[in-house]
């Protein structure tokens, strides 16, 4: 019976001993992805680091129209993609342009979008979660890749 006892209390000790002395598990706190990490993740292979683009396939991004236009323009790309040749400078590109709406949330987009300008249209005014917010909502019911506009 003593050694029962004694086993018990020493149980008891080892098990608070091990619950006070083990330090809590660290939160795991993950830093969301900047705009330029998102690219250099997912946009490159296609638009080069530099954005070159890819001769035939996937056009440069500096001169790009969709850069200087309206943003709701190239938020619509970004979600919906495009597919179907694009001229611009008299080059022909045929590649295919992935619709990221069920991969990026809104406030990634917006940080994409910002990327883009800082590099290849400075003085742009930023684009808002709130923007690719509201584009997202019209264009919810629209097919994706749709052929690119006649410009």
């Amino acid at each position: 019976m003593r050694g029962q006892r004694l086993r018990a209390a020493l149980a008891g000790v080892l098990l608070l001993f091990t619950t006070s002395c083990t330090p809590p598990a660290p939160s795991l706190q993950v830093s969301p992805l900047s705009g330029r990490q998102i690219f250099m993740q997912r946009c490159i292979a296609c638009h080069q680091p530099d954005g070159s683009g890819v001769p035939g396939l996937y056009p440069p991004l500096p001169g790009a129209p969709l850069l200087s236009g309206p943003p709701e323009d190239l938020i619509r790309l970004l979600l919906q993609g495009q597919k179907g040749t694009v001229v611009r400078d008299g080059k022909s590109y045929h590649g295919v342009m992935p619709a990221w709406r069920f991969d990026l949330d809104d406030a990634q987009m917006a940080g994409v979008i910002n990327d883009l300008y800082l590099r290849w249209q400075p003085g742009m005014p930023p684009v808002t979660p709130e923007m690719v917010a509201a584009v997202r909502q019209q264009t919810r019911s629209l097919p994706l890749f749709p052929p690119p506009p006649k410009r």
